[in-house]
């Protein structure tokens, strides 16, 4: 069971929706699987692989589902127009970490190193109480992975995106569109140094 949950995360991290469509709930009340012997399978290799989440991302990723165009197909949509059949590859939207890691690498300014300590203020400056709380956002041009959660406040870019609450278990991320969004894209320090890194790049 266990890999068989594992593996439909994995699964809809890349496609959007799991083979399963209740993520948390693989008893009698979730959905039945789409492919249930596909899931079979991946669950098998997944076990003979050692869990190793690495190659399971990778043979996902060379299968020919996850290859398929997004085009549209008149015939297929009457039949499975939410292509549950994987007949296409539907688009989905970017999750935050995504948006911000995209826009450091197409800019040339991802550092690729892992992250390390944060720059927490001293101990000895902590005056910290249920009133006064710590909150902190810290500057960095690493990958998003490494960016500090807080539980009290979330990250300000990763909560305007629609990025995981770290208080609760999130089988699927909400997905809006608010005007915040497109606001922060024009008018965030962050935003115009990376276009201003992207245009150096092209001028380049």
């Amino acid at each position: 069971l266990m890999a068989r949950v594992m593996v439909n995360r994995i699964w809809q991290h890349h496609f959007g929706r799991g083979l399963v469509g209740t993520e948390n709930d693989f008893g009698t009340r979730g959905q039945r699987p789409t492919h249930p012997q596909l899931l079979d399978w991946l669950a098998s290799r997944f076990k003979e692989s050692g869990y190793s989440v690495k190659a399971m991302h990778r043979l996902i990723m060379v299968s020919g589902a996850y290859k398929r165009s997004s085009d549209f197909d008149a015939r297929a949509v009457e039949t499975d127009p939410d292509s549950k059949l994987l007949w296409r590859f539907n688009r989905r939207r970017l999750s935050a970490e995504e948006i911000r890691d995209a826009m450091l690498l197409v800019s040339g300014d991802l550092d690729p190193t892992m992250g390390g300590e944060h720059p927490f203020p001293p101990v000895e400056k902590w005056g910290f109480t249920q009133h006064a709380p710590y909150y902190g956002v810290y500057a960095t041009k690493r990958r998003s992975v490494y960016l500090m959660q807080q539980r009290l406040k979330r990250h300000p870019f990763l909560a305007l995106f629609d990025g995981a609450d770290p208080n609760v278990s999130t089988a699927r991320r909400e997905v809006t569109t608010v005007p915040t969004q497109a606001l922060h894209m024009m008018n965030n320090e962050f935003v115009h140094q990376r276009a201003a890194g992207l245009a150096r790049r092209v001028l380049s």
